[in-house]
């Protein structure tokens, strides 16, 4: 039986991401600039070098799509122009072994797939879910396991414990995720039903979403699980998780399908990040090491 609509909430002060770095960065024993990461600089394997496209090697960096809003993966450090995260921390590393700088260019989510397929990146590492249906697109390379969950107001978290329940609430989703299509599938089961109708509100990224639930506009948010994570623990209490996450599948690192021996070369970096210990450094030093995957795998992304 469906629950009643999620009830909207007093509003409460929007969650500025730069305010709550301070925080972030306390806990992960970081400080202001991503130059300070503790990750260690990673030794050049030649032989996975030799598998860069000699364009890419002979300009000697690598150029990656990154977010900055999508916490603890991407975020803006406390100078609001630095993109520090797991996410950078992980493709500059893999660019270290392959003897090669990183230029982290921040792009909108949506607009990544076409990025890496026209080159303007040379490969793209921005919380995207490697789904069967994309792999048809561009070839993924995995790096961690996820999930998607809801976030919703503490008041109301008691009567939200999976998508079915959020019939007759507005329900904010970023811009070009799966999270979109889940929330208009759930739209039209409740409509089918005769509940209440679920209002999907789109946002060209999380910090809008977040906004949202924070001044009541919307009440729920739909996001990976990371990320609605880290916002339940930084609101110190104002929200919670709803119900348990659902749908796991891997996050890839983004690469043109043409680029064969890159995949290869970013494959292999990967794994050695995870063979030496630095993978796992990173995730826990971000709080996601439950995440982790044993072995870096390609278009491991399943129905």
């Amino acid at each position: 039986m469906p629950r009643r609509a999620v009830p909207r909430r007093t509003a409460w002060p929007v969650l500025a991401l730069t305010a709550l770095l301070a925080l972030t960065t306390a806990g992960c024993g970081g400080t202001s600039t991503v130059n300070q990461s503790k990750v260690p600089r990673q030794p050049v394997d030649k032989e996975l070098r030799a598998l860069v496209p000699e364009k890419i090697r002979e300009s000697g960096t690598l150029t990656s799509a990154v977010g900055n809003d999508y916490p603890p993966l991407s975020l803006l450090d406390l100078d609001n122009k630095t993109v520090i995260g797991a996410e950078p921390d992980l493709i500059r590393a893999v660019a270290q072994v392959l003897g090669l700088d990183v230029k982290l260019v921040q792009a909108n989510f949506d607009s990544i797939i076409g990025g890496v397929q026209s080159r303007r990146y040379d490969v793209a590492i921005q919380a995207m879910l490697d789904k069967p249906e994309r792999q048809s697109q561009i070839t993924f390379v995995d790096y961690m396991r996820t999930s998607s969950s809801i976030l919703v107001s503490e008041r109301a978290a008691d009567g939200v414990d999976s998508l079915d329940s959020l019939c007759g609430s507005q329900v904010a989703v970023e811009q070009g995720t799966s999270q979109v299509d889940d929330v208009a599938a759930q739209a039209k089961k409740c409509a089918a039903r005769g509940e209440p109708k679920l209002e999907k509100l789109v946002f060209p990224d999380s910090v809008g979403c977040f906004q949202a639930l924070s001044t009541g506009r919307a009440h729920a948010f739909v996001g990976g699980t990371p990320t609605v994570g880290y916002q339940a623990e930084m609101s110190h209490g104002r929200f919670r998780t709803g119900g348990e996450p659902y749908r796991f599948l891997p996050y890839g690192i983004l690469i043109n399908k043409e680029d064969k021996d890159l995949v290869r070369a970013v494959r292999g970096a990967l794994q050695k990040l995870m063979d030496n210990g630095t993978y796992t450094k990173i995730l826990k030093q971000w709080k996601i090491a439950n995440g982790a995957l044993k072995r870096a795998t390609v278009n491991g992304g399943r129905a």
